[in-house]
């Protein structure tokens, strides 16, 4: 498996409260973001869209030809440590396997695919 990125240093690209990021959905681009602990404002604020064009800016995207064509804001569950294991209790008696797989924060993007294959590997490799 190969996996290939390019670093780079050029500053800034975002901080741990404002990461920069984008993600290709299809035909459209999801540009992001914010990372605000206990914040439950439903509306992004024109400062954070302010942001978030800039972001898209920095990566590439000109935004006076690409105008935004939604907006939204999420509210995900977070854990300190993301929780993936084999449930040793629930369903067993049935034959029924549990594998919880949350926790992941605004981090669910870039890490579902490696915690998806784990979640696999254990259906797969513990028998009932």
């Amino acid at each position: 498996t190969k996996d290939a990125v390019i670093l780079t240093e050029e500053a800034p690209w975002g901080s741990e409260t404002e990461p920069c990021y984008m993600i290709p959905r299809g035909d459209i681009l999801v540009v992001g973001g914010t990372y605000l602990e206990g914040d439950k404002t439903l509306e992004i604020r024109e400062e954070e869209e302010s942001t978030l064009q800039r972001n898209a800016w920095k990566l590439g995207i000109d935004t006076n030809r690409s105008k935004p064509i939604g907006k939204w804001t999420g509210f995900r569950p977070f854990r300190p440590t993301v929780r993936l294991e084999l449930d040793s209790h629930y369903g067993v008696d049935e034959g029924i396997k549990l594998v919880h797989n949350y926790g992941h924060g605004g981090s669910g993007w870039t890490v579902f695919v490696g915690t998806a294959k784990h979640a696999a590997s254990l259906l797969s490799k513990n028998p009932i």
